[in-house]
């Protein structure tokens, strides 16, 4: 059986429009409110340094007919030496594996999948929670890394009415290069920001994408009444009353965001609120409930892997149509060689072991 590999830039040729991927993770969205998704909640390993962690996603998605699977295995190293060396502090891998015979047919890099997913998941959520009878005009950004950057691409094609967008960040040089850099990609306007509060209030959609900071700088206050407010960071960047003041929560895995609030924000009374499923949203049709939901806005992308694989298979399919990537065939599905591997103990070079 061969692998196919593939590297960041054959993932980004390969890679379907921002328009094709909202209708994607919508589709998986709905698979899982009709109950046609298995994914586990994320079990990981926390190595002993601060905000640092190493997480094993698998998914199924569809039927047994059309059904995809796979798993991403992610890692973050905030603040580590190799990322002051110029290098990123994340990194991912995905396998997908064929739903027929469960042979593993693609390992691909997993960070281009783990942006687009994540800012199209809470693109998704706006749409789905949108009450006030018009497209959001202005994007107030906590934070412009790498999150920062694909969410400005993303909402600005989703929601063609954006306009405005406000830029918050802890140095003034990221900020105004971020804006430098982001305005020859539309036509909204960006401002830099010294002041948190100036990229949070009277904004119809925030996003904060922070690294564990020991100052949460968001402050419920500040919201508009109608606020969609969506922490990437999931629980860095927000004081307690943002939570306590929320009026409608949604999440991509509810479970998994009361276990993170409970291990991570003991500040917050995570009972507070009925977690919505935006699977039961989509699934149900978001017309017919949206106006009933109050704001602001708590929208939780949790970072669940059946998007991740489902978008992780439409990149395998169109790189095999371009015939991009390079094969790597591991032979683990030869029935002739895998008997002579589990009986090849006897071997003298496997007694042996390896020579250094």
């Amino acid at each position: 059986m061969t692998i196919r590999l593939l590297s960041v830039e054959d993932v980004r040729e390969s890679s379907p429009s921002i328009t094709d991927i909202v209708k994607i993770i919508r589709r998986t969205y709905e698979e899982e409110g009709r109950g046609r998704v298995d994914v586990p909640l994320k079990i990981g390993v926390r190595p002993d340094r601060p905000g640092t962690f190493l997480d094993a996603m698998p998914a199924w998605v569809g039927d047994d007919e059309a059904g995809m699977a796979g798993l991403k295995w992610v890692s973050y190293y905030p603040g580590s030496a190799f990322m002051h060396a110029g290098k990123t502090d994340s990194s991912g891998l995905i396998v997908l594996n064929d739903p027929q015979h469960g042979q593993p047919v693609c390992l691909m890099e997993g960070m281009l999948v783990t942006y687009l997913r994540t800012t199209i998941c809470a693109a998704v959520m706006a749409q789905v929670i949108q009450t006030r009878g018009r497209d959001p005009i202005s994007l107030g950004l906590v934070g412009c890394g790498g999150l920062g950057r694909w969410s400005l691409r993303v909402f600005g094609e989703v929601f063609p009415s954006l306009k405005h967008v406000k830029v918050a960040s802890r140095s003034a040089a990221s900020r105004q290069a971020f804006c430098e850099e982001m305005a020859r990609e539309g036509t909204w306007s960006l401002d830099a920001v010294d002041d948190v509060r100036d990229a949070v209030a009277d904004c119809d959609v925030v996003i904060s994408s922070l690294p564990p900071v020991v100052s949460k700088p968001i402050e419920a206050q500040w919201l508009a009444p109608d606020a969609i407010y969506v922490p990437l960071d999931l629980t860095h960047a927000w004081q307690t009353d943002v939570w306590s003041k929320a009026g409608t929560v949604v999440a991509d895995s509810p479970a998994f965001l009361r276990k993170l609030l409970a291990a991570h924000r003991p500040d917050v009374s995570v009972d507070a609120h009925q977690v919505l499923a935006i699977q039961d949203l989509v699934a149900q049709g978001d017309g017919k409930l949206s106006n009933a939901l109050k704001g602001p806005f708590f929208a939780a992308v949790c970072g669940i892997a059946s998007t991740d694989i489902a978008l992780a298979w439409a990149v395998f399919r169109n790189a095999q149509l371009k015939k991009l990537g390079s094969g790597f065939d591991m032979k683990a599905s030869d029935v002739a060689l895998h008997s002579a591997l589990v009986g090849g103990y006897t071997n003298a070079g496997l007694r042996q072991g390896v020579k250094a």
